[in-house]
């Protein structure tokens, strides 16, 4: 249960990596806004900004080259009334072996937390997360994000990602498919270096069975290959590519939403203002 107060980081929470958000920055800006907090949930979120809880590996899957799924599972026995929760978009901090790391949840339940990750090949800590085992224990706080999604506040949403960005888009799709009075439409861009290397495909197949789901890839290698459901092109997400893109869609009843690494949010967020678009989120 959530405790009245947001608790007192110690000196010894923070890891000194760096990691956005940091610990004490969190409990700055909780203090400032405890009182405002909703509190009339009949379920407590069992993750916390502020204090790390221990989650056991459940399942571990690698997709292709690049990326595995990692499922968490709370480790107490007994969650009483809580349970976990997110809102879609939303991130938490891993915390492995004294490296911590921000992680989108592409999807979750009342116990579990399923990240996908991508594995870098001259990165020592991902290559450790995907070496773990089940059963392992991993620190996780969180959630963070200021990004809420409102039901047909806009007509459409104009998705823009690159590499493992693609994990804060699809909560939100799957939000809006699963929500019958949901009307927005949705044009998902990502771009991947060669399909082979493009994570739950599957997943973006069947989303795009729904009326108001569009799935575009750019891929820079063997654009040839066809996937049903899903439009693939050669090239990569750039000025000329994004605002062809933008051209189709009105900025004053639009949503754009941008993950990627920060040269290219940096890069297209400045490019979507030129365009007028003004109605925009930055997934950092």
């Amino acid at each position: 249960m959530l405790s009245n107060r947001p608790q007192s980081p110690k000196e010894e929470d923070c890891c000194g990596n760096s990691c956005n958000p940091c610990i004490f920055d969190v409990h700055k800006n909780l203090l400032k806004q405890w009182e405002l907090k909703k509190l009339n949930s009949k379920s407590n979120n069992i993750l916390e900004p502020l204090v790390y809880k221990l989650f056991k590996v459940y399942e571990l899957k690698q997709l292709n080259d690049d990326y595995i799924t990692l499922i968490l599972r709370y480790s107490d026995k007994e969650i009483n009334d809580g349970r976990v929760i997110f809102n879609p978009g939303q991130h938490v901090v891993i915390n492995y072996l004294k490296w911590s790391k921000p992680f989108t949840p592409i999807s979750w339940s009342d116990d579990t937390i399923t990240f996908l990750i991508r594995i870098y090949a001259d990165g020592i800590n991902t290559k450790r997360l995907k070496n773990l085992e089940i059963g392992e224990l991993i620190k996780v706080r969180g959630p963070y994000g200021d990004f809420v999604y409102s039901r047909n506040k806009f007509k459409s949403i104009v998705m823009l990602s690159i590499g493992s960005g693609l994990a804060a888009f699809l909560p939100i799709i799957k939000s809006i498919v699963d929500d019958e009075e949901d009307e927005t439409r949705v044009c998902l861009n990502a771009g991947f270096r060669s399909l082979d290397l493009v994570p739950l495909t599957r997943n973006l197949q069947l989303f795009t069975d729904y009326w108001n789901i569009e799935c575009n890839l750019y891929l820079t290698e063997d654009a040839s290959k066809k996937v049903n459901g899903i439009n693939i092109e050669k090239g990569r997400i750039d000025e000329r590519i994004c605002k062809c893109i933008l051209d189709n869609y009105s900025a004053s009843s639009s949503l754009v939403l941008i993950c990627g690494t920060e040269k290219f949010n940096l890069s297209l967020e400045k490019w979507i203002v030129e365009c007028n678009f003004m109605n925009y989120h930055v997934f950092k």
